[in-house]
């Protein structure tokens, strides 16, 4: 089981939602990097693709705490947790019952949740431009520098400075848009949120102790 790489885009792009919309379009990310401690909300992602008249959705809930704790949770059509502590990384597959546990900062750092971590530049890793406004919100895109990044484009949509609609588009033609919901930055959040007990009864593939 691997941790997606567009997950990892999901957990960057939640963290620039802020109580404003700076001006300038590296500097407005920058900004909202530094605009709170606690994230959570909900959120609603459909993946299409081009080459089918299909499409996938799937709802949830998702917690971040700064410097580096976060809770991504899938409630349908399946059940998945994808948990850090800052030190570990659960990955929970309720259907098949199965844990996977990584070491979080290897699995972050080469992420662009590092940037989070402030341990990366978005001027390294992007070309930010703003667009126009549509349907009431404020939008950036942000085009990776290198082709090696999995994915063409991120646009992000803000309103009232906090994130509201993202769209990814990857090198295979396929399409996730997300929209978030009761978006907070005042709600506290309890660092038990983001520990994870393995149920009785689940495979366990614990690749920290291969290191």
């Amino acid at each position: 089981m691997k941790i997606s790489h567009l997950f990892l885009c999901f957990l960057f792009l939640l963290s620039v939602a802020a109580p404003s919309f700076a001006t300038s379009s590296q500097d407005s990310l920058e900004n909202h990097l530094q605009g709170y401690k606690n994230l959570s909300g909900q959120f609603t992602q459909i993946i299409s693709s081009e080459n089918s008249s299909h499409s996938q959705s799937s709802t949830g809930e998702f917690w971040i705490k700064k410097p580096n704790q976060f809770r991504w949770h899938y409630s349908t059509p399946y059940i998945q947790q994808i948990i850090s502590n800052g030190v570990s990384l659960w990955v929970y597959d309720e259907d098949l019952e199965q844990v996977t546990i990584k070491d979080a900062s290897q699995s972050i750092d080469s992420s662009p949740l590092a940037i989070i971590l402030g341990s990366a530049k978005l001027d390294k890793l992007f070309n930010i431009t703003q667009l126009g406004d549509s349907d009431d919100l404020q939008w950036l895109s942000l085009t990776p520098l290198e082709e090696t990044s999995g994915f063409e484009f991120i646009n992000v949509g803000f309103k009232n400075g906090l994130l509201t609609r993202m769209v990814l588009q990857d090198n295979f033609g396929q399409t996730t848009r997300l929209l978030f919901t009761d978006v907070s930055v005042q709600i506290p959040i309890a660092d038990n949120k983001f520990e994870f007990i393995v149920p009785e009864g689940a495979d366990v593939f614990d690749e920290t102790a291969e290191q």
